[in-house]
């Protein structure tokens, strides 16, 4: 067979992660109202220091990709109750191309950690050496190339994307450090019917809100490079938002030499959140009885607090231009700068209001 793919299409509703949104675009295939599913993450805002230090908010050369000065969210959904999955270990001297369109056949996506920096077109090729797991539907012998579903053109977009046999065996060699030992995950649907408005319950909501509250701090453990002393201490919770706002000025200025464009994708990661609650308020009206008037009023303040994450997003990102092309500070860009911290101590207040709020429609 020249030709095969599995039903799937890009998902985008919302930004969570590439693996993610991959997962969600397998059920909607089943069940268009998968799209909700961001909805029940279990969130926390995050915010990593180095040494304690807020004189220099600087980190290791070689750490983890994740680790950013800037604010943060970390969001986790779990996909157990829908999905079956199995780690596959081949064999060395086994057909990698073989086992895949194998697997596909069989009704399996598949998984496989691959190095971008060895695909022909995006973000990452012929720049940055990055560890990623490539999400394979299906491939075509014609055109010599693998069906992917990729956000490495336009980062926290996902895109169909034709990736060619001979890259892959690069990319994935590459990923595997040149052990020639490589893994696949293969996942596809429970057997039993999906309906996404019967899987979750009041109180796995009310469970995600006190999972947002929750104040933690430790080491960060880098799971690129486990045995190592980062230095760095990731703490989580809604104080991190203050903690932020109070350390500004020096986390700007300790990535003015990084490549920004990267780094600051966390940027955008508390807008997408909050982009995916703006449904909470649908989900409580089509299966708990919400009134409309409730239902109205709470969306509207779920709106509002989406919106003031995405003013706060774009603020920054020109606030720091500014600060990377200005020779010296003005009273203009510390007053944009103080503006700034002002909207962080409000953001702080409306979590707070909204998540009360949200627990007063959920008694």
């Amino acid at each position: 067979m020249k030709k095969f793919s599995l039903q799937v299409e890009p998902f985008n509703g919302t930004w969570m992660d590439c693996v993610s949104n991959n997962l969600i675009s397998i059920l909607m295939v089943h069940d268009r109202n998968f799209e909700y599913a961001p909805c029940l993450a279990k969130a926390r805002y995050r915010l990593f220091s180095h040494d304690n230090s807020n004189e220099s908010i600087e980190f290791p050369p070689g750490s983890s990709n994740i680790v950013t000065p800037l604010l943060d969210m970390v969001r986790t959904l779990d996909f157990s109750p829908y999905l079956d999955y199995e780690t596959l270990t081949p064999d060395k001297e086994d057909s990698v191309h073989q086992i895949i369109k194998d697997c596909l056949h069989r009704g399996f996506y598949i998984f496989a950690d691959v190095d971008r920096f060895y695909y022909p077109s995006g973000v990452d090729a012929g720049r940055n050496h990055l560890k990623h797991p490539a999400f394979i539907y299906g491939y075509n012998d014609d055109a010599d190339a693998y069906l992917l579903i990729e956000d490495c053109i336009q980062p926290s977009t996902m895109e169909s994307y034709l990736l060619p046999y001979d890259r892959f065996d690069e990319a994935i060699a590459a990923a595997g450090a040149g052990t020639g030992t490589y893994h696949l995950v293969l996942v596809r649907k429970k057997d039993q019917e999906l309906q996404f408005f019967t899987s979750y319950t009041k109180e796995q909501i009310c469970g995600s809100l006190e999972f947002l509250l929750q104040e933690e701090q430790g080491p960060f453990i880098d799971h690129v490079m486990p045995s190592a002393d980062t230095g760095v201490t990731v703490s989580y919770g809604l104080s991190v938002i203050r903690d932020f706002a109070d350390t500004l000025e020096q986390r700007l200025l300790g990535i003015l030499k990084d490549d920004f464009e990267y780094r600051a994708l966390a940027i955008k990661n508390p807008y997408y959140y909050r982009r995916s609650t703006v449904q909470l308020p649908f989900l409580f009206y089509r299966k708990n009885g919400l009134d409309e008037r409730r239902f109205q009023s709470l969306t509207d303040e779920y709106k509002k607090l989406c919106n003031d994450w995405n003013v706060y997003g774009n603020t920054l990102i020109k606030y720091y231009y500014k600060l990377k092309y200005m020779k010296d500070l003005n009273w203009m860009a510390q007053s944009e700068m103080d503006a700034l911290k002002r909207l962080l101590a409000k953001l702080y207040d409306k979590e707070r209001d909204l998540i009360d709020k949200t627990r007063s429609v959920l008694a």
